[in-house]
């Protein structure tokens, strides 16, 4: 799976049960074929729990990937499932209200597919302070997760990122 494909948008809305999922010992990794020194996609390697993917366009703008049951979000990328659809999710972090958003649901792996900056920047700076996030998911059980915590990897995704932000409002 391309770069370009992790940033596609669709839709998703909330309902079901919550699943409260166990915090990790495992951190984060560079997207396959990327480089380690300023990644701009990682993906946690957890297997315990819903899992997520962060991408950082040329431009800075956020896009992820999450995960709506536990197990290794990269095993669950790598299924086929052809069949998405639109719909609205709605993304819970720490405090702050939630936000809704347009995403993209796959049914045959369990994931949405985030392309919204705004709703990505949530997730992403739920790992910086360690929030749980949650997802509210029509057709499938709401999850919440604790990502893992920043590690080298992730900070130097975050590197990465803001140094492409900076260039863009040059």
């Amino acid at each position: 799976m391309t770069i370009k494909k992790l940033a596609v948008v669709g839709m998703i809305a909330g309902a079901a049960a919550t699943a409260v999922l166990p915090a990790s010992a495992t951190g984060w990794k560079v997207w396959k074929g990327l480089d380690e020194a300023s990644p701009r996609a990682v993906l946690t390697d957890t297997d315990d729990r819903a899992g997520a993917v962060l991408v950082c366009d040329k431009s800075g703008k956020l896009s992820a990937i999450l995960s709506l049951k536990a197990g290794n979000i990269s095993d669950q990328l790598d299924m086929h499932a052809t069949y998405k659809r639109g719909e609205t999710a709605t993304i819970s972090t720490g405090q702050a209200d939630p936000v809704e958003t347009t995403v993209r649901y796959s049914p045959a792996n369990k994931v949405v597919e985030i392309g919204a900056h705004t709703p990505a920047a949530r997730i992403y700076n739920s790992v910086i302070r360690g929030e749980a996030v949650t997802v509210a998911v029509d057709h499938a059980e709401d999850v919440t997760t604790t990502l893992p915590e920043p590690d080298d990897i992730f900070k130097a995704f975050a590197k990465t990122c803001m140094k492409a932000r900076a260039a863009t409002s040059e």
